[in-house]
């Protein structure tokens, strides 16, 4: 029989070869990652390309990790034994580099960790390996992207994929309320279902990851006020939407903090009595109902009820006073989102130096500053300022302080106006809103 002491010894041997493989295969997905998004070796990293890397998790992922986060695993912060990160994280950044999660990463290439790679603590000797990864990185994509196009030539599509699930679809069974809301999807099929359960998921439209169907019910909590389009996708193509509708009675308030997708915090409502009062709620107010007010956060004014409202020919135009400049708002400024019967509406303004982060959405027209142009989102409200958005026959106009500085169309009907929502970084304000149907005059 084996002493204690015995046991533990062979305990620790067998974590550290664990850990080893591990850490191994943590440098190569960092590695990879510093591929992917840049040309600096990650020993020349700053601040601000962690910062950009926790953007881009985000937007790819869903998931969101901090910047200090991002530095212990790629070991900019030296400790004393390597940071492990937990599961969610892992499959973050599996996700990055094209894998579904951390353990297809692992399982790659049989399990086989890349050992020629070194370690994070010692990258300062990479920039011959970096030159070879991107030579090989170049090569592949090169490669892929013929063999896709040949298949493309060779392959034509019959339409049989659509005409096989064109039976399947997407039910609520509770799809209205008010939030908190557990709702409570079944995916329903009118003939047996032609493909494995596991194929089929769920993009819920709130931010959240998407799910996949272990049974035909799946439910999600959405936590925040508004109309929202979840898509039933197979193998990542969206096959039938849906609907979930939480309305409010008048103006809801809610504060989140930037990274923390678990928990909102609602606010008092303010005094509201008669429609040229400003709508604002004090940082005071915020941190009461428990947002850290020294960080990154955000307040949500929800007004959702249903209307005779065409989302198609309306006006929406109120003043705003935006955050004052503070920790944790430099570049954001407000969302704006008018919720359609069956889709949305929705823009940001973030300040001239930042529209590199504005997007917008009008029905199936959507854009994002990192490949379209979109100066004329930009826009400081610090000192206050007018905002119109004006929809005539589908085509949208964006009027700051009264003058006209964009202009697109869309082709999809939003059907009627069902709720708007203002979100602004950190303390804003906002008065004078009207939003009215441009052919009736029905007023919001």
């Amino acid at each position: 029989m084996l002493k204690d002491n015995q046991l533990l010894v062979m305990k620790s041997q067998s974590e550290q070869a664990v850990n080893s493989s591990f850490f191994q295969n943590l440098d190569v997905c960092c590695q990879l990652i510093a591929d992917m998004i840049g040309e600096k070796q990650i020993a020349e990293w700053t601040n601000g390309d962690y910062i950009n890397l926790s953007r881009l998790l985000a937007r790819k992922t869903k998931i969101r990790l901090s910047e200090s986060t991002l530095k212990r695993i790629f070991g900019k912060f030296k400790t004393s034994e390597r940071y492990f990160p937990q599961k969610a994280t892992r499959d973050a950044l599996a996700q990055f580099v094209g894998y579904s999660d951390w353990e297809a990463f692992e399982n790659r290439d049989g399990n086989k960790p890349e050992l020629d790679l070194p370690k994070i603590a010692s990258r300062d000797d990479m920039p011959d390996l970096q030159k070879k990864n991107r030579a090989m990185w170049l090569m592949s994509s090169v490669f892929l992207a013929l063999a896709f196009i040949l298949t493309l030539i060779i392959m034509k599509p019959t339409g049989k994929q659509d005409k096989l699930f064109a039976g399947v679809t997407l039910s609520c069974l509770n799809p209205t309320g008010i939030t908190p809301h557990s709702a409570i999807f079944k995916l329903k099929s009118k003939e047996s279902l032609q493909d494995s359960l596991r194929n089929f998921s769920i993009e819920f439209g709130d931010g959240r990851p998407m799910k996949p169907f272990l049974s035909s019910m799946l439910s999600h909590y959405y936590q925040m006020p508004g109309r929202y389009y979840p898509k039933l996708m197979h193998k990542n193509k969206a096959i039938d939407t849906g609907y979930v509708y939480l309305q409010t009675k008048g103006w809801s308030v809610t504060g989140t903090n930037q990274f923390d997708t678990v928990r909102v915090y609602p606010i008092a409502t303010p005094n509201i009595t008669n429609k040229q009062q400003a709508i604002a709620v004090s940082a005071v107010d915020a941190f009461k109902a428990g947002v850290d007010t020294l960080r990154t956060f955000f307040i949500s004014f929800s007004n959702i009820k249903p209307t005779h409202i065409n989302g198609d020919n309306y006006e929406l135009s109120f003043q705003l006073h935006t955050s004052e400049n503070r920790t944790g708002v430099r570049c954001s400024q407000i969302d704006v989102n008018i919720y359609g019967e069956l889709d949305q509406h929705r823009f940001n303004i973030f300040k001239p130096e930042c529209t590199v982060w504005t997007r917008y959405q009008f029905s199936e027209n959507k854009k994002h500053g990192e490949q379209n142009d979109l100066r004329a989102f930009g826009h400081d409200f610090t000192q206050g300022g007018s905002l119109t958005l004006r929809v005539v026959n589908k085509r949208v106009s964006l009027l700051i302080n009264n003058h006209e500085v964009y202009a697109t169309n869309y082709n999809k009907s939003i059907g009627r106006v069902m709720g708007i929502n203002i979100m602004f970084s950190g303390i804003g304000q906002f008065e004078n809103l009207l939003l009215k149907d441009l052919y009736t005059g029905e007023k919001f």
